[in-house]
């Protein structure tokens, strides 16, 4: 059987071998190999990003950190500066991110900022804005970053303050009133996980003409049935061993 041969996403970095959503997981996922990244971004309470998967710290906070749990919209950027999340790592900032987002030869990995506060995407227009020059979004080899969530309302927000920045809609499972979202709000790309994609979904998107992402592969089935399906990006929490299994299975 032939495979295509997707493009690796780092997801929040490489999460199965440094602390999720770090500077050394980002750093990680640029050294394995990854042809994109992946961060989360949620707000603090006074409205700086913090680079998070979950709205609270209980989860991701080390033992020893001066401050172990509490909802993250609850706290100052200084209070969430305090916070250890593996390793010794600290909480970043989406500019940090985008820092570490470039290879050995320069050139710089897509980053795929996921909003995960829905109040966030004027900030992260903002930054993207900052960080990047206007010329950026032109490039060739495409664009440096893209927004992308679980949620209309950050990506038409995104999509009214910045067009040139491409979207992404995820989803666990798609309907077509999910298709149809996905084509109003003129989205580059769309993200189903794995056990719940069909190919139905892989027919649809070529329909509207937009990228597939696949999400997240852990295990050999996960990725075996992300290839079986055909996408354009697989997430995965380990790139190098993604892109072991990805070439032993497509043998390019």
């Amino acid at each position: 059987m032939t495979f295509q041969q997707p493009e690796i996403v780092g997801h929040r970095g490489a999460a199965a071998l440094s602390p999720e959503n770090t500077v050394q997981s980002f750093r990680r996922g640029v050294a394995e190999g990854s042809t994109w990244l992946e961060c989360d971004v949620h707000l603090s309470s006074d409205g700086q990003d913090v680079i998070i998967h979950d709205a609270t710290l209980d989860r991701t906070a080390q033992a020893d950190s001066p401050l172990r749990t509490g909802a993250v919209s609850d706290l100052t950027r200084t209070q969430l500066d305090r916070v250890l999340v593996g390793e010794g790592q600290h909480i970043p900032t989406l500019a940090q991110v985008l820092e570490v987002a470039v290879r050995e030869d320069g050139n710089r990995i897509p980053v795929l900022v996921e909003i995960k506060a829905v109040d966030a995407a004027e900030r992260v227009v903002a930054i993207l804005q900052d960080y990047f020059v206007p010329t950026a979004w032109q490039e060739p080899d495409g664009a440096p970053a893209w927004v992308i969530s679980f949620h209309e309302e950050p990506l038409r927000r995104t999509r009214e303050l910045a067009p040139q920045i491409p979207l992404m809609l995820t989803t666990t499972a798609t309907s077509p009133q999910w298709w149809e979202a996905c084509r109003d709000l003129g989205v580059a790309q769309a993200g189903v996980r794995i056990a719940d994609a069909r190919q139905a979904d892989v027919e649809r998107a070529k329909e509207l003409g937009v990228a597939l992402n696949l999400w997240t592969a852990r295990s050999e089935e996960e990725l075996e049935r992300a290839l079986e399906l055909g996408c354009d990006t697989i997430t995965v929490d380990d790139p190098a061993w993604a892109a072991v299994e990805i070439e032993r299975r497509t043998g390019v």
